[in-house]
């Protein structure tokens, strides 16, 4: 893995929206850290939120692929808080994609909107909102992605928080938005959630007074 830096800060930039910024960070970075190769090469994007699952990166490393290889979108399962609220309309999510480049391929200039014209593969990925083990990390990602809109001291009231939690309610008032409560016979869990279950208990069960988070 190599560690790459995108200056969003140079005078071009200075009346770039949040959403222009996030963009050219994406496909910057991922420009940056494509391999001079000379062989023909398979590039899985993703953001951190989209987590492939294992099965099917296996599949990719091990199996002869078609040619020509037609892109992948990843189509995560979407879950909000934890492994027991998923969404109620949406329950996928658009996530990575995995696409075949030769050395001298141009790389799209959107590789994250490209994938929306990708053949789908269901099931392929999680995708967790919010999961995370502290009330600091909320409010962190609330103050620094696009929807800047939603970033106001309501949502980073504390008890809103954790009984948004804890009652699987959208973190944002959304309407749109609803959650639906799972259970562990209606899921496939991450294999680590299964052999770490206490130290993962955040991303299992938010029912606790402090909705799982260290720091409350």
């Amino acid at each position: 893995m190599r560690r790459v830096e995108v200056n969003l800060m140079t005078p071009i930039n200075e009346r770039t929206d949040s959403w222009g910024n996030e963009r050219r960070m994406r496909n910057e970075g991922i420009r940056l850290a494509l391999p001079n190769s000379t062989k023909d090469f398979l590039l899985l994007t993703s953001d951190v939120d989209e987590i492939p699952k294992s099965r099917f990166v296996r599949a990719l490393a091990s199996c002869q692929l078609p040619l020509p290889f037609q892109s992948l979108l990843l189509q995560c399962e979407f879950y909000y808080y934890s492994f027991e609220f998923r969404h109620a309309i949406n329950p996928s999510w658009p996530g990575g994609s995995v696409s075949r480049f030769s050395p001298n391929d141009k790389i799209p200039l959107d590789l994250r909107g490209a994938r929306l014209n990708y053949r789908p593969m269901p099931g392929t990925c999680f995708h967790c909102s919010y999961c995370f083990d502290r009330l600091a990390t909320v409010r962190m990602k609330i103050a620094s992605f696009s929807h800047t809109e939603l970033d106001i001291p309501k949502y980073h009231d504390q008890k809103h928080i954790i009984d948004r939690f804890r009652n699987g309610k959208d973190l944002f008032d959304r309407a749109s938005d609803p959650l639906r409560r799972v259970y562990k016979n209606e899921t496939e869990l991450p294999r680590l959630l299964q052999v770490e279950q206490k130290r993962f208990g955040y991303m299992l069960n938010r029912s606790a007074p402090n909705a799982g988070f260290l720091d409350v």
